[in-house]
């Protein structure tokens, strides 16, 4: 039977992380809740720098508390989630880029991984972060980002113009 989790990053996962990357460099997908992990072929480099976003202390100069999750099953990387309890105090984050962001592997999408892993995440944000809502975006042509977070609860809100890729962001919440 196959085991799913939601999990902190450790050293034993680096392989299936190193995995992850490549099949979602192959695929030309971008890592949406990643914390920048196409920038980095040391996962121990990459997540040494995830945990400096977890301090407000050594966050790098512009960015927003975040936490980094893996979501396994059997122990495989098949998806990754972001969470950023102060996204609402962050100029872009409160309009672009909400409390959560994640990116599933792409030979397991269209299985319920992403509804699944995000159910998880939510859980986290209400149990571990105190959150009362999310807000959580997605691009206008992403349909199934928009189905996981309409299976979720999701309650649209609007959509806003993002300059730097020419696209519309929607933007939704769901409360906890």
């Amino acid at each position: 039977m196959n085991r799913f989790l939601l999990s902190r990053i450790k050293p034993e996962y680096y392989p299936s992380i190193a995995d992850y990357k490549k099949e979602m460099q192959d695929n030309h997908e971008e890592m949406h809740g990643c914390c920048r992990l196409e920038d980095y072929d040391d996962m121990e480099k990459w997540h040494l720098n995830a945990l400096l976003f977890e301090k407000e202390e050594t966050l790098p100069p512009g960015y927003s508390q975040a936490y980094e999750y893996l979501f396994l099953e059997d122990d495989e990387v098949i998806g990754m989630i972001d969470i950023r309890p102060k996204a609402l105090q962050h100029v872009y984050l409160k309009v672009y880029g909400g409390h959560i962001g994640y990116s599933i592997r792409p030979s397991r999408r269209n299985k319920g991984i992403g509804t699944r892993m995000l159910k998880e995440a939510l859980l986290l944000c209400k149990s571990e972060f105190q959150l009362d809502k999310v807000l959580i975006t997605c691009e206008e042509d992403n349909e199934a980002s928009r189905k996981v977070i309409m299976n979720n609860g999701g309650v649209y809100e609007d959509k806003v113009f993002y300059p730097p890729d020419q696209k519309m962001i929607e933007r939704y919440w769901i409360s906890l």
